[in-house]
C-alpha cells in the first residue's frame, strides 16, 4: 500500500521539531527534546536580558560620569586665569593700604597704573584683547552705537567717541565697543 507522501514542517510553514514516526505512519512529539529545546531559549533569552540590562546601566553610568566631568570643566575651566589675576588682586590691596597710610598722590598713582599694566598684560597673555573704536568706521560686528552725532568733519559711520571699551578673546567678540557714531546733518 502506497502511503501519501506528508509535507515536512518546514514545507507547511511549522516549526521544525524533533519528530519520531511510528509504525503506523502517526507522528509523535519528542516531549524531551522540545523541553530542551525550550530552555535553551529560555536561558538564552535570559542572557540576552542580562546583557541588555548590563548595557543600559552601563551606559546611564557613562552619561552620569560625562556630566560630572562636564560640570568640573565649566567649574574650573578659568582656574588658570584666576590664578593669573590673584597676583593683580594683591597689588590692588598694597595699593589702597598705601592710600590708608598715607602715601602720596603721585605714589598711589603709579601703583594704579602699574596695577592697570599689569591686568591688560594678564588679559593678553589669556588671548583677551581691546577693540579698536575711536576713528575707526562703525562695525556691528565690534561695535554697539548707543548715540550719534552730527559732524561734517567725518564721515557717516565713523566712531566719534569710545564711551566703553569692547574687548574679544582670540577671534570672537566677547563685549562689542559702546560708541558713539557721526551722522551727516
Amino acid at each position: 500500500m502506497k502511503h501519501p507522501k506528508k509535507e515536512t514542517p518546514e514545507e507547511n510553514g511549522a516549526p521544525n521539531l524533533d519528530v519520531i514516526e511510528g509504525e503506523a505512519g502517526d507522528q509523535t512529539v519528542d516531549a524531551e527534546g522540545l523541553k530542551a529545546a525550550l530552555q535553551h531559549a529560555i536561558d538564552e533569552r535570559d542572557h540576552l536580558r542580562d546583557q541588555l540590562m548590563r548595557s543600559v546601566a552601563d551606559f546611564q553610568n557613562f552619561r552620569k560620569r560625562s556630566e560630572a566631568d562636564k560640570i568640573a570643566t565649566r567649574q574650573f575651566a578659568n582656574e588658570k586665569l584666576v590664578l593669573d589675576l590673584l597676583p593683580v588682586l594683591d597689588n590692588f590691596e598694597r595699593t589702597f593700604a598705601a592710600l590708608q597710610s598715607g602715601s602720596s598722590l603721585e605714589s598711589i598713582m603709579g601703583g594704579i597704573q602699574a596695577v592697570e599694566r599689569q591686568l591688560r598684560s594678564v588679559l593678553e597673555s589669556h588671548n583677551v584683547s581691546r577693540i579698536p573704536a575711536h576713528g575707526e568706521p562703525f562695525d556691528p560686528e565690534f561695535h554697539e552705537a548707543v548715540a550719534t552725532d552730527h559732524s561734517e568733519e567725518h564721515p557717516e559711520n565713523t566712531v566719534l567717541q569710545e564711551l566703553e571699551p569692547g574687548y574679544r578673546m582670540a577671534d570672537r567678540v566677547i563685549r562689542p565697543a559702546r560708541v558713539r557714531v557721526s551722522k551727516r546733518p
